[in-house]
């Protein structure tokens, strides 16, 4: 019988960047994440390969101690842009990322709504919202556009936010 990994032992062992584990422990991300994945998510990253990069804008270097196997996916997270985001906007940026990896045959507006399902199966409905109004103040070329208006009126009604 294969031993059974530990959630946080295996998300360790999917970040490519070490340092990367420490800032987002220190933005109070990690943890958070870790505990709002469940066991079938670990089995699903590790099924699919994906992996995650934590980097600092606008460049950053890493260097990746691993061979990664053909087919896997690296989410990258860049840790300046977070530092704008509250701990669970930042965990709810992750989970919508990781809905991205999972979700990859759906593309544009498709492809958004179902990254936004995933952190919305996870309860991070309501911070997907207010990452996407902070985004529109921070960034609002990258922000204020229909998509978002679509993506915030779609995780209302469907977490009954509005009501």
């Amino acid at each position: 019988m294969p031993k059974k990994i530990h959630k946080a032992e295996f998300f360790h062992n999917q970040m490519l960047n070490q340092f990367g584990i420490y800032k987002l422990a220190k933005l109070n991300i990690y943890k958070e994440l870790i505990q709002a994945l469940t066991e079938a998510d670990i089995n699903m990253l590790k099924e699919n390969k994906i992996f995650f990069n934590p980097i600092f804008s606008p460049a950053s270097q890493s260097d990746l101690n691993i061979d990664l196997e053909r087919g896997s996916k690296i989410i990258t997270i860049d840790i300046n842009t977070l530092k704008f985001f509250t701990s669970e906007e930042g965990v709810a940026i992750i989970l919508h990322e990781i809905g991205h990896a999972v979700n990859s045959d759906k593309k544009n507006e498709a492809g958004e709504f179902a990254a936004d399902d995933y952190a919305i199966e996870r309860n991070y409905g309501n911070s997907i919202i207010n990452s996407l109004e902070r985004g529109k103040k921070i960034m609002p070329d990258e922000f204020i556009c229909e998509t978002t208006e679509k993506r915030i009126s779609r995780i209302k009604e469907k977490t009954d936010i509005s009501k």
